[in-house]
């Protein structure tokens, strides 16, 4: 079969499986599993394509068919201009999520602090913590993650773009974590930090129910944020408040029609100054405050 006959015969297979862009789809396919692009398409399109390459690319059609996600296929997802590792248990970068780590960095940028004490929670790939560290690269970043599927990929990352950031295994709802910032000069004390971050599971369990196939393909621990998806902002707004110093800057991603139950949570919980800030397609994606003093 011809590279030509193979696209068309692959974007057939991947539209008649509900693909929505299965052209997309298909030029992301070839690029990694046959080093062919859409110049090759034009130039040898003609060219018969190896039997085992052929195979090797049926097999990845039908996975993503079956619902695999692509980036699940692929092994690898961009974020931030930086290709992070991704699988079956770590969920995908998103590029909302990239609005998150606008706002930190325009914080600090507009402070004129180049090295915060910042920690990342529910970390996941690691792709907010390890992008904070290299655009940030005097910062002491931290990733706080629980799963043991997510945690090789967080690992995996960090090391492939060489980013000094320290890993932390817990649940971010257990106040035992804290004592990892316990403050050397002071015995019994807490040191503070100048930023939590955090992209938390924020999927109500009505929602849940109707995500998409793919989407369902990623860890549910990482998507249900309880019965109204506003668990972990509570939590995290109230325990973790305890080592961000005053001044200091919380920064959540959050779901499209959360925004004023986060920012209700936040002024409770004794935060100030709170703004949200829109994704790329207009939806409010991300709600920054800082903590008040005393």
């Amino acid at each position: 079969m011809t590279l030509k006959e193979l696209r068309e015969l692959t974007v057939n297979m991947l539209s008649a499986a509900g693909i929505e862009d299965s052209g997309f789809d298909t030029d992301c396919l070839f690029e990694d599993i046959l080093n062919a692009d859409k110049t090759d398409l034009v130039l040898r399109g003609d060219t018969e394509v190896p039997e085992p390459d052929a195979d090797k690319l049926m097999l990845a059609v039908e996975k993503r068919c079956g619902g695999t996600p692509l980036q699940y296929i692929l092994g690898e997802w961009e974020f931030f201009g930086r290709p992070f590792y991704v699988g079956e248990g770590v969920l995908i970068p998103r590029p909302d999520t990239e609005v998150l780590v606008e706002k930190v960095l325009e914080h600090f940028k507009a402070e004129g602090s180049g090295s915060p004490e910042i920690c990342d929670l529910c970390s996941g790939s690691g792709c907010i913590a390890v992008t904070l560290k290299k655009e940030l690269p005097d910062a002491a970043v931290h990733a706080v993650e629980l799963s043991s599927e997510a945690m090789p990929y967080l690992t995996k990352n960090i090391f492939r773009h060489g980013a000094d950031v320290k890993v932390l295994k817990g649940d971010v709802t257990d106040g035992r974590l804290l004592e990892n910032f316990a403050d050397p000069d002071d015995i019994g004390e807490l040191r503070k930090i100048d930023c939590i971050v955090s992209n938390p599971p924020y999927i109500t369990d009505k929602e849940m129910n109707e995500l998409s196939r793919e989407v369902r393909r990623e860890p549910e621990a990482a998507l249900r944020g309880g019965a109204d998806g506003l668990k972990f902002y509570r939590v995290i707004s109230c325990l973790w408040r305890e080592i961000l110093k005053d001044g200091g800057l919380i920064a959540f991603e959050i779901g499209f029609e959360q925004a004023e139950a986060v920012r209700d949570i936040l002024e409770k919980s004794g935060y100030e100054n709170i703004s949200v800030y829109r994704d790329y397609a207009g939806r409010d994606r991300v709600i920054t405050g800082i903590k008040k003093d005393g």
